[in-house]
């Protein structure tokens, strides 16, 4: 009686459990099916969302852009000559300042504490920072011919 009560058992969980186990299978895959849909529509959101501010951006820059081109055209011709002096004045200017304190530096007219009071760190490092940028974009520009 016993093994025809656990034969009975086994021969309707192995007829039914198959069954139960795929359709259990086929559940649990559609909920991640499900899920991946949501993430790749949360994603395709986000993307149209960046396209979307990346185009307001381009739109904006290409506003100022036209907007600079316009006042330079209205512009009287000294006034675009001077803006393109701009930078290479501040360059001469520094480099004519570094230049004046060593030379008064070499002859003794500024003590060396003089100098550095002056000169500090910092300024060294802006003015190191500019000759940087010129010669910089000069190997650039060579590079790019």
């Amino acid at each position: 009686m016993m093994f025809s009560l656990i034969g009975s058992l086994i021969g309707l969980v192995t007829s039914v459990g198959p069954g139960m186990f795929n359709k259990w299978m086929d559940q649990k895959q559609d909920a991640k099916d499900k899920a991946h849909e949501l993430a790749l529509m949360a994603q395709q959101s986000a993307d149209k969302r960046d396209i979307a501010i990346i185009d307001q951006a381009g739109a904006a820059n290409v506003a100022i852009q036209e907007t600079v081109q316009t006042t330079l055209r209205q512009s009287a011709q000294w006034v675009v000559n001077y803006s393109g002096t701009v930078r290479p004045t501040i360059t001469y200017s520094f480099f004519a300042g570094w230049l004046l304190l060593i030379i008064l530096l070499a002859f003794d007219f500024i003590t060396q504490d003089q100098f550095a009071l002056v000169w500090s760190g910092e300024t060294a490092g802006i003015f190191s920072v500019i000759i940087s940028h010129w010669f910089g974009n000069k190997l650039v520009s060579k590079w790019t011919r």
